[in-house]
């Protein structure tokens, strides 16, 4: 199955059990996780592509009609508990666009999208306690949520230092941002098999893949599409966040010119100037081709684990073709 045709045969099996799922919210709540999800909006332009649940289905098989509706519930799972930490993470950042329409604290208020978030998390598990993998699920989605929440902690207390290393800024990423991959992967493999072995190749896949989206998400923010992750393009920069980016950056180099760049970071911050000096920098001093190198090592770490953690030769193909496509080389070899 191409990745157009499997985009599409993911959307139309996932939204209807999501949709179903999120009717379980009381009002105002509903109201406003359909407005997140886009349901609502005149515009057409969707809230989200459910890229996650593509992995989750996945880890089931390639047949959509035979194998698919195993792991259902576990895509939705996922996705509700993937969006409850996006409607905080909009808090948190103050970021008021997302996939090209108002973020939902903007429309509704904070107070009431804090609450939005928490609801939709709670959601989450309570549908993981209506299967037969119940135990393991909530664990596995338990111990995802946490990285999760501690890589935005970190990454909130990192915005003011000038100390964080390139190492710590990865570690940041693989919390709260590989993690969501590795939580598809983890539910859409418990969904039907409950295996060690699997298991530990499913997450291992996950976290390698994650990462790698993660980092390519970086540099698209800046070289690439402005909808890596729905937000602006820029919005980490004008956040004055310690990316990989930055800190590789600031790793290659030296003492006046590692001043500069912050420099040009906190005027970004206030007034959106020094953009193209900032970007030049960051391309001319090696880190964007440092970052791409990375990324390079976890696609290759990702395509180690693949057979292990599907084991349908098909959907390993699919899942291979995909990630690749996410990184933007649909014709590259792993």
């Amino acid at each position: 199955m191409k990745v157009p045709e499997l985009t599409v045969s993911v959307a139309e099996h996932l939204d209807p059990p999501l949709r179903a799922a999120v009717d379980r919210l009381e009002d105002p709540l509903r109201e406003m996780a359909r407005y997140h999800f886009g349901w609502d909006d005149s515009s057409g332009v969707p809230a989200s592509r459910h890229k996650g649940a593509i992995m989750a289905y996945l880890c089931a098989g390639s047949d959509p009609g035979k194998d698919w509706g195993r792991a259902t519930v576990a895509a939705v799972a996922a996705t509700v508990l993937l969006h409850g930490f996006l409607v905080h993470d909009d808090i948190i950042d103050q970021d008021r666009v997302r996939r090209f329409r108002p973020t939902c604290w903007t429309v509704y208020g904070k107070s009431a999208a804090i609450e939005l978030g928490a609801a939709m998390e709670a959601l989450a598990f309570e549908l993981i306690a209506e299967t037969n993998w119940a135990a393991k699920g909530v664990t596995a989605a338990a111990q995802c949520a946490r990285r999760m929440a501690a890589g935005q902690t970190l990454d909130i207390a990192h915005e003011d230092r000038d100390d964080i290393t390139l190492d710590l800024a990865l570690e940041t990423s693989r919390r709260k941002d590989a993690t969501c991959t590795e939580l598809f992967l983890l539910l859409g493999t418990l969904s039907v098999s409950d295996d060690a072995e699997r298991l530990a190749a499913a997450g291992e896949l996950g976290v390698n893949a994650g990462m790698a989206f993660s980092l390519n998400g970086f540099l698209d923010e800046i070289w690439g599409s402005p909808d890596h992750h729905g937000k602006l393009s820029l919005s980490d920069l004008r956040q004055r966040k310690k990316t990989p980016l930055i800190t590789a950056a600031l790793e290659r180099l030296g003492p006046r010119e590692s001043r500069r760049l912050l420099g040009l970071l906190d005027a970004y911050s206030r007034d959106d100037s020094g953009a193209q000096q900032l970007i030049a920098l960051l391309d001319s001093c090696g880190a964007r081709q440092h970052l791409t190198e990375l990324i390079d090592g976890f696609t290759a770490q990702a395509a180690h684990a693949l057979p292990a953690a599907l084991t349908d030769p098909a959907a390993r193909h699919a899942a291979h073709d995909y990630i690749l496509s996410r990184l933007g080389r649909r014709d590259a070899a792993v």
